[in-house]
């Protein structure tokens, strides 16, 4: 659903964007896996393979069933939030990731994406570091659409509850 309402958006697509906008020619992805795999590419790996993904079309068909289904979920979390409900759910299944440890498991954008399509406002707010691993963790305040001021005082609300942004490790001065 994600994939076919970024191709379907008629706006610039995720390959133009690579190349920073028209007038540049888009970003062959597949030119810049080579590029790459030996060490020159301009971009990062997930990058690339939403440039080739990108390639991948449905038929129209198909797309409007997404559509549809994106439509119908969107209703559905309207329903249920109204124009006062939040909705609090993680930013990511797991604590902050290291370096590269994301292409392990590529659908965990999911906890984010999900209401990117569906254009819900998301706000997502520190909530202090995990306890064994003592890296960044988080969550994100989700409300319907045009109630971004609910988003930002929630987050605000329990930024200051939680103590906020704190660095990943002690700070040497």
């Amino acid at each position: 659903m994600w994939a076919s309402l970024m191709c379907t958006s008629g706006n610039d697509s995720f390959c133009s964007l690579l190349a920073d906008g028209p007038p540049n020619p888009p970003v062959n992805p597949y030119f810049e896996l080579l590029l790459w795999l030996i060490g020159c590419a301009r971009h990062t790996l997930p990058a690339i393979f939403l440039g080739i993904f990108e390639k991948k079309t449905n038929s129209p068909a198909k797309d409007a069933e997404l559509k549809q289904l994106r439509d119908s979920l969107r209703q559905d979390m309207e329903e249920i939030l109204g124009d006062d409900g939040v909705f609090l759910y993680p930013t990511h299944p797991l604590p902050a990731p290291f370096h590269n440890q994301p292409l392990l498991h590529l659908f965990n954008f999911a906890y984010t994406g999900i209401f990117n399509v569906l254009g819900l406002p998301a706000t997502a707010v520190p909530m202090g570091l995990a306890a064994e691993e003592g890296v960044p963790v988080g969550i994100q305040v989700i409300a319907s659409r045009y109630c971004d001021r609910l988003t930002l005082a929630v987050a605000s609300a329990l930024e200051k509850a939680f103590g906020g942004w704190v660095p990943p490790f002690p700070v040497s001065k």
